[in-house]
């Protein structure tokens, strides 16, 4: 959880690459209902190691000639893009799958995946899978039962936790000589985990009570209890704010792909507050400018907002957060139509008051909002496009 296992991947990717092999990679997320499914596991492997040689794009190229070959079984599709190509080419490949634990797994989709691997392992004698993840029940039992499968953590492969102990001592190394003994106690807590480490020095060097809260770190407290501090210490006490950043956090889980700062302010009916909350709360939330898409620190941090008894007050309630954005494209949608309907007209006032939406026209930009899961729509220039995960 937060250790590093992406960093692991993206390094192994970066030596291999060096040199040359047939290599592909996969990241699951739980950022986004598609990077949480399988459902473009296959061709997005394929596609990867086609890139890397030309016999294997034909023989991929030939399977998707067939009418509705994206229809078929997760099965059939993982034999004829990936299976079937590397057996013909009887070439040495590598298959990194990155964060399996974030495979959405609520619909057997990990359980699939891994019995589809074990199945076919044994007929691709050149091919090697690295897969990284958080170590849960269903992973563990498949790495340590099937045949060919080694299983390893950061401990055993490292030893100790000293990259974050250097990275606390050296984030931290500013404080006050007489809180420096209490650092240690910082470290010990961490566990090794990088997300842990980050979140609790960044609200170190935030924090005005420095000491208070080095004496609860110095304690064994939990992610959860760390994101709640971040929000506490980032958002005013007062109801209105807490609210306005609850609607923020709820727009930013609730969409399909990340959207930046300047598309939410489009999209918001409080459009100061979007803004305000994100710039507030940098120690849980990475974008890179007001342009960049905004992603979480980590996928615990969604687990942690979205469950009532772990979040509290700061509960996110995905609904709502649909509801937001629904709100926010039909308010585009009818700006977008009145400025078509009043262009050559000389009183648009007139026009628009004849041509404004009925509740019923409302409920239907609703509906095609939800099914259809693409929303388009531009306002000032901006074009705003919304994926929608799943209706909770």
């Amino acid at each position: 959880m937060g250790s590093g296992k992406s960093t692991v991947s993206k390094h192994m990717d970066r030596e291999w690459n060096s040199d040359q092999k047939l290599m592909a990679r996969f990241s699951f997320s739980r950022d986004t209902a598609e990077t949480m499914s399988i459902e473009r596991f296959c061709p997005i492997v394929a596609n990867a190691f086609a890139s890397r040689d030309r016999n294997f794009k034909e023989i991929m190229k030939e399977f998707q000639s067939q009418e509705n070959y994206n229809l078929l079984s997760f099965e059939d599709q993982f034999k004829g893009l990936v299976v079937d190509p590397l057996k013909a080419l009887n070439r040495p490949a590598i298959l990194i799958i990155d964060a399996l634990d974030e495979c959405d797994n609520a619909h057997g989709h990990r359980d699939e995946l891994l019995n589809i691997i074990s199945i076919q392992l044994s007929s691709i004698p050149h091919l090697r899978v690295f897969v990284t993840g958080r170590p849960e029940r269903d992973i563990n039992q498949w790495a340590t039962t099937t045949t060919g499968v080694r299983c390893t953590n950061f401990l055993r492969l490292e030893g100790n936790h000293d990259d974050v102990e250097r990275y606390i001592k050296e984030r931290l190394s500013d404080l006050p000589s007489s809180l420096q003994a209490k650092v240690s106690r910082v470290v010990e807590n961490a566990e090794g985990v990088f997300i842990w480490a980050r979140i609790a020095c960044d609200l170190l060097c935030k924090t005005v009570d420095k000491q208070a809260l080095l004496n609860s770190l110095g304690k064994e407290v939990t992610l959860d209890y760390l994101y709640t501090i971040a929000l506490e210490q980032s958002i005013p006490k007062d109801e209105y704010s807490r609210r306005a950043a609850v609607m923020v956090l709820g727009m930013i889980l609730s969409v399909r792909s990340p959207l930046s700062i300047a598309e939410l302010v489009q999209l918001s009916t409080n459009p100061d507050a979007v803004e305000a909350v994100v710039t507030s709360l940098g120690s849980i939330l990475l974008y890179k400018h007001r342009e960049g898409p905004i992603r979480l620190i980590h996928a615990t941090l969604r687990e942690f907002l979205t469950s009532a008894t772990n979040a509290g007050p700061w509960f996110v309630q995905l609904g709502l957060g649909h509801y937001n954005l629904a709100a926010g494209c039909i308010d585009i949608l009818t700006g977008v139509e009145r400025e078509e309907l009043g262009q050559g007209s000389n009183n648009m006032d007139d026009t628009f008051r004849q041509q404004e939406l009925s509740s019923k026209q409302k409920e239907q930009l609703l509906i095609v909002y939800l099914v259809s899961l693409n929303t388009h729509g531009s306002r000032g220039g901006i074009t705003v496009e919304i994926q929608i995960a799943s209706w909770v």
